[in-house]
């Protein structure tokens, strides 16, 4: 039974983060979802026959990439609310092109019932060497929205989600003895995620969520060549059972993980969803997810390790329960 559908409303995106790869859809030429096709995804999602076998309760509409470098974003959202009134919508951003304009139009329709974000410094300088973004623009337009939520009557939920660079940098050296692929230049900072989430206290609301995001090594495929592949199980297995990821083009692809969409179940715009959720092909790819025949699988599933939360060394684990014991003292003391 599907539960959430994820769709890929856009697979370009102006970041170029250094935990994201950089091959995210170069297979797929079409890399804005029509309108019509998300209508017609839409369109069946809402059928009787398709709620006979599914219960569909979240869509997520920034799968693998900026939804809102799709100019049909809004007309989507509005599509989804009135076909679809019941199923929450979560909506990701990294706040470079949700402006003002925008912010009020969802927050006065009420059209998201969840945002996401990432905002892994606030020092302009890291914060650029994270995601070659300009950092004015995105606080920018962050606080923008939070003033424009203040002023409307509708308290959309937000999560902040954060990856500081050092966190990242040492993850992967320790995980894997390699430097970060795309890290050229290491910049010294010692900004930590206390430093991020005091900030963030500050700005957002006590509801509102900040989640340290756990490290994968999903950027550093290329490098890693050497898999013990009895180690690992798929971690996103049970999201690959209960979930559909959709590129602009229709394909429905493994998982998340799976930025460039090699490993293909087939194409909505071909095939009915159901059609495909019951298909041989999936069953079998789910079956051999289930047995670990992950190199024999291919594409990401190669460098099964990468999608694994990644562990850190003995100190740094110590000194993290440390200042989190410190962090709830302060909490409570305040």
């Amino acid at each position: 039974m599907l539960r959430a559908i994820n769709l890929s409303l856009s697979s370009i995106c102006g970041a170029d983060c250094i935990f994201c790869p950089a091959d995210r859809g170069r297979r797929i030429k079409q890399k804005i979802m029509p309108f019509e096709y998300v209508e017609e995804i839409i369109n069946e999602l809402s059928s009787k026959e398709f709620k006979k076998h599914h219960n569909i309760t979240i869509i997520s509409t920034g799968e693998n990439g900026d939804a809102f470098l799709n100019k049909d974003l809004i007309r989507i959202l509005r599509l989804i609310k009135s076909k679809l009134p019941q199923i929450k919508i979560i909506l990701a951003t990294n706040f470079q092109n949700l402006t003002k304009d925008k912010a009020e139009i969802i927050l006065n329709e009420k059209l998201v019932d969840k945002l996401s974000c990432n905002i892994d410094s606030f020092d302009k300088e890291i914060y650029y060497q994270i995601k070659k973004l300009n950092f004015y623009n995105a606080m920018g337009n962050l606080m923008n929205f939070l003033e424009a939520r203040k002023r409307s009557n509708y308290c959309l939920p937000l999560a902040v989600n954060v990856v500081p660079y050092n966190d990242y940098i040492k993850a992967i050296h320790y995980n894997f003895e390699i430097k970060p692929i795309k890290i050229k230049k290491y910049v010294k900072t010692t900004e930590t995620f206390p430093d991020i989430e005091f900030i963030l206290k500050k700005i957002i609301n006590p509801t509102d969520e900040i989640n340290r995001l756990g490290i994968r090594g999903w950027t550093e495929r290329g490098q890693v060549k050497k898999v013990n592949y009895k180690k690992y199980i798929c971690k996103e297995l049970n999201r690959i059972k209960n979930e559909a990821f959709i590129a602009p083009d229709g394909t429905w692809y493994a998982c998340c993980w799976d930025s460039n969409n090699e490993l293909v179940l087939g194409n909505v715009m071909e095939q009915s969803i159901n059609k495909i959720f019951y298909s041989k092909r999936r069953k079998k790819f789910i079956q051999m997810l289930e047995n670990k025949e992950f190199e024999k699988i291919g594409g990401p599933c190669k460098t099964v390790n990468c999608c694994q939360r990644l562990k850190k060394s003995d100190l740094e684990t110590i000194w993290q329960i440390f200042l989190n014991f410190i962090t709830k003292i302060k909490n409570i003391l305040n």
